[in-house]
């Protein structure tokens, strides 16, 4: 079950991950959201345009590798894989875009 509070009511909302369907690989703590309810009931949440995680797992830089350099795969703290540039380096912060789950800059 996923948890989440209203910030203005502190009302908590609790969702499993197969109501959340992919949105879930793309939650991180302290994510601003919107839930959306139908009859009084959580159906679903509406992720941000861009979602900032931490890069855990990915193979390692290479020397002078550029943007224009063929994309390698890099899990994220939520487990979730996506295509990186090669100068990317596990423990970086990376922007996603959660609905196409696609990496979009380096987070500043």
């Amino acid at each position: 079950m996923h948890y989440f509070m209203n910030t203005e009511t502190y009302e908590q909302v609790a969702m499993d991950g197969e109501t959340l369907g992919d949105a879930v690989n793309y939650l991180v703590d302290g994510l601003t959201i919107k839930v959306e309810f139908f009859d009084g009931s959580a159906i679903g949440v509406e992720l941000p345009p861009s979602v900032e995680m931490t890069v855990v797992e990915t193979t390692p830089e290479l020397k002078g590798a550029t943007a224009s350099n063929s994309p390698k795969p890099a899990k994220l703290e939520t487990g979730v894989t996506v295509q990186v540039p090669p100068f990317i380096k596990e423990g970086e912060r990376i922007r996603v875009d959660p609905s196409k789950g696609v990496y979009l800059e380096r987070a500043k």
